[in-house]
């Protein structure tokens, strides 16, 4: 009898280590620092195997504390979570045309700015938006104030990627002066301002907790 309550325990426990593990494995990511440091041990002081730019994408074998576990050039390596936005699984997220668009999104990362530019060659924060979602079939307004009423009302607590988030031209002010796309994991993607480029940041990054005003959603 004891010999068959060792063999359940460790069935049971074999079984709990391989759930653990698949729910780890496979998780698809990208990377948001501008030059991100591929490390051989989760260690900034372990050797540097490898460097991804702003925007690559990688996938999740496990994590370890603060480190994700990748496959770099077939072995095992790690990168720093804060540098790591996890995508949000399309089962899960709500809408699988938000997905569609953060993914569009996405392409443009490293895009510079430019005002009034709505195209690939450069984008402001509104005609960025406009943009990615005419490629996934909406036909959104020109400027941020009045995408500010496309679609309908979202509370942030009910965020899911693909929502059109907005935010206040300054703290304190009631004018929507910026928009991006809600990537998930309280990140958005946008177009800042003049001298940067696309690319993904918190909502609570910088000044942008404290400007945001509402998001809406399109689809």
């Amino acid at each position: 009898m004891r010999n068959l309550f060792k063999v359940i325990f460790a069935a049971t426990l074999l079984l709990l280590v391989l759930s653990v593990c698949a729910s780890a494995d496979g998780e698809r990511a990208y990377t948001k620092a501008d030059v991100l440091n591929v490390r051989s041990q989760p260690s900034t002081s372990a050797s540097i195997v490898g460097q991804y730019y702003n925007g690559s994408f990688i996938q999740i074998a496990g994590k370890t504390n603060e480190w994700y576990k990748i496959l770099h050039n077939g072995k095992y390596a790690y990168v720093h979570s804060d540098y790591v936005v996890i995508v949000p699984n399309q089962a899960s997220s709500g809408s699988s045309k938000g997905q569609a668009v953060v993914n569009t999104a996405m392409q443009f990362i490293g895009t510079p700015y430019v005002y009034g530019g709505m195209s690939p060659a450069g984008f402001d924060c509104s005609g960025f938006v406009k943009y990615v979602y005419s490629l996934n079939g909406a036909n959104l307004s020109r400027v941020s104030s009045d995408q500010a009423n496309d679609g309908y009302y979202v509370s942030r607590d009910q965020l899911q990627p693909g929502d059109i988030v907005c935010f206040a031209s300054g703290v304190g002010s009631s004018y929507i002066g910026h928009v991006g796309i809600y990537v998930g994991n309280n990140q958005f993607i946008h177009s800042p301002r003049t001298g940067y480029t696309v690319t993904i940041e918190s909502l609570d990054s910088g000044s942008y907790g404290l400007r945001y005003v509402c998001a809406r959603r399109i689809f």
